[in-house]
């Protein structure tokens, strides 16, 4: 494998041997798009997938669309899949993305009949579409005054999960998180008229769309709702949380015995929460419902990016910095940059740091861009060389010279070497030199020469020590 993608839509190399072992296809590829056989009886359905781990992506953009689908009585038979990324995304990324799409296409018969894999500017984090289409099995029932409401699935599992990513815990969970199974088996009631799977506005938000979206109300009760364990921890209102796997089911009461009993075989808690009023809206434990409120967890959603504790580290240094009292006042006209290189890196793409720098504005400190991989060349070079004669050293930063900066440093303790003006080669000085040199100090100034700012590099083992540095150094000017 090739390893970072590049800009735009993967090329048929990459196509061939990162997604299409991975997926069901109905018939070769064709340019452009696909023909298949649609009928009146095609029921589509689109969803987007965004802001959860990589690994979990493929399933729900399948599970989103495929359910919406199955939920309006339909067979899923062909998916359109989009899959667009950050730049910098691997191929490694890319076929763990892949790979768990197509299980779980190949899982419910579902092929995968066209759509478009791409790497863009402006997508921050991975975004995956899905347009599914398939074949109705029978039509919707018609709601009347009476029929009951189940809740199918205990409630909160998804916000248990999103609350443990959000501290950084891994777990595979999510994979239990679909109510795709239940309404491929429920479709075959002939009392059920009605499913909708809960998402976004959990419990609530969910019955208020049903609630709305005909001319009958629902009157419910959560003294029968059964919640996912530990969800009842959590903090705001959990029939609001995102719980993605549950079910609302409107029915026939005569059916209500056959629903539980395949719940039942499907491990699944099913509770019968409310009945069809003829008075418009929702009314939830007494309360009338005017509005779909959301709570602070749902936040997670859309932010989430995969964890990798190196840029976390980097990010809290990079924080910390900025608290700096006076930090403008070391900041040179090239402005400042940190990085911190992965353990052995020998290429820019194992080196976060700021894909712009920190500058002076209007007498503050002003961060440009965000933390990435490959964000800083000159840097990196230097960390290169540092990290031949010494592992340990993988963290660096750039501040102004002076000989107040260098009186300061040395005040602290660090061992500052000054360089020549007139290093040789055409890199950066620091790095230049350090090629030929088998020691190492903590700072080097660069006096600066035709066309070069005089600046200093700061070499650590970590970004905080850095930081570090330079409190005690803004310290020692007050």
């Amino acid at each position: 494998m090739s390893g970072v993608l590049g800009l735009g839509k993967v090329s048929r190399e990459v196509f061939n041997r990162s997604v299409l072992p991975f997926i069901p296809v109905e018939k070769a590829l064709e340019l452009d798009g696909a023909t298949t056989n649609l009928s009146g009886n095609t029921v589509i359905a689109h969803s987007p997938s965004i802001g959860v781990p990589i690994e979990a992506l493929g399933f729900f953009s399948f599970h989103y669309s495929a359910s919406n689908v199955a939920s309006k009585f339909g067979k899923p038979r062909h998916l359109i899949s989009g899959i667009y990324l950050p730049l910098k995304t691997t191929e490694e990324e890319l076929q763990t993305i892949v790979r768990s799409l197509g299980e779980e296409a190949r899982k419910y018969g579902v092929t995968i009949t066209a759509g478009q894999t791409a790497t863009y500017y402006g997508v921050d984090i991975p975004l995956l579409t899905s347009t599914c289409l398939g074949e109705a099995v029978r039509a919707l029932g018609e709601i009347a005054v009476g029929d009951e409401v189940i809740l199918v699935g205990d409630v909160g599992g998804e916000a248990v999960w999103l609350d443990r990513l959000s501290r950084g815990e891994e777990t595979d969970v999510w994979k239990r998180f679909s109510p795709l199974p239940a309404i491929l088996a429920l479709q075959e009631v002939s009392g059920v008229k009605l499913m909708h799977d809960v998402s976004e506005g959990g419990v609530k938000g969910s019955l208020y769309e049903v609630a709305t979206s005909n001319r009958y109300g629902l009157k419910v009760s959560s003294k029968d709702v059964v919640l996912y364990p530990g969800a009842d921890k959590l903090q705001g209102d959990i029939l609001r949380a995102p719980s993605y796997g549950s079910l609302i089911v409107v029915s026939r009461k005569e059916s209500i015995e056959t629903i539980k009993a395949i719940c039942s075989g499907l491990n699944l808690p099913s509770a019968v929460i409310g009945e069809v009023t003829d008075e418009r809206g929702l009314v939830f434990d007494g309360e009338h419902v005017q509005e779909q409120k959301r709570i602070d967890l749902d936040e997670i959603y859309g932010s989430f990016a995969q964890k990798d504790p190196l840029i976390d580290e980097l990010q809290t240094a990079l924080d910390r910095l900025l608290k700096i009292p006076n930090l403008v006042d070391l900041i040179p006209e090239v402005g400042t940059n940190i990085v911190y290189a992965k353990p052995g890196a020998r290429s820019s793409d194992s080196v976060a740091g700021l894909i712009g720098r920190i500058i002076k504005g209007s007498g503050k400190p002003l961060v440009c861009g965000e933390i990435a991989y490959g964000a800083s060349k000159y840097l990196s070079s230097v960390l290169f060389e540092a990290m031949r004669i010494d592992p340990s050293k993988r963290a660096a930063i750039n501040i102004r010279e002076g000989r107040d900066i260098a009186n300061g440093l040395r005040a602290i303790g660090l061992r500052v070497h000054v360089l020549p003006s007139n290093v040789e080669g055409e890199g950066c000085p620091v790095a230049e030199y350090l090629e030929s040199s088998e020691t190492i100090h903590d700072a080097y100034l660069h006096p600066g020469d035709f066309g070069i700012e005089a600046t200093t590099t700061i070499i650590g083992e970590n970004p905080g020590d850095l930081v570090e540095v330079l409190e005690r150094l803004v310290e020692l000017e007050r």
